[in-house]
């Protein structure tokens, strides 16, 4: 038996929602997380299948190993020095730059969760 895959939103409250609808709109089950501490004990009891979250907002999430083996879109407004380091060190991750194209987006997502895209890790897309 298969199970539905699911994706962690961490953002604030505003973005998790429009993320969350645009997603669900898709067909893909969505759980949000407004803060690290929450999203931390979503992944550790939810099969989380993708996890989906802001630059700096869930920067401590990103960096622990919680999240290790869990593919991860990283959304930041700006590329600096500190993302690249960060990026690098998430083995499954790939960030997309803001504004998002949210065509582009459900097609990562989508590539992700059906195992047709896979991530090697500090992957960027402006």
């Amino acid at each position: 038996m298969s199970f539905p895959k699911k994706i962690l939103i961490i953002d604030e409250d505003g973005f998790s929602k429009v993320c969350s609808a645009i997603l669900q709109d898709e067909g893909f089950q969505t759980r949000l997380a407004v803060s690290t501490e929450e999203a931390a004990r979503l992944v550790s009891t939810n099969g989380i299948s993708l996890i989906v979250s802001s630059y700096p907002f869930a920067i401590s999430l990103l960096t622990s190993k919680a999240i290790k083996d869990i593919p991860t879109i990283v959304l930041s407004d700006e590329l600096n020095n500190d993302l690249m380091k960060i990026m690098q060190q998430i083995k499954n991750s790939i960030c997309l730059v803001k504004p998002l194209d949210f065509e582009r987006f459900k097609y990562i997502v989508r590539g992700i969760i059906n195992g047709y895209l896979k991530l090697s890790g500090g992957n960027i897309i402006a």
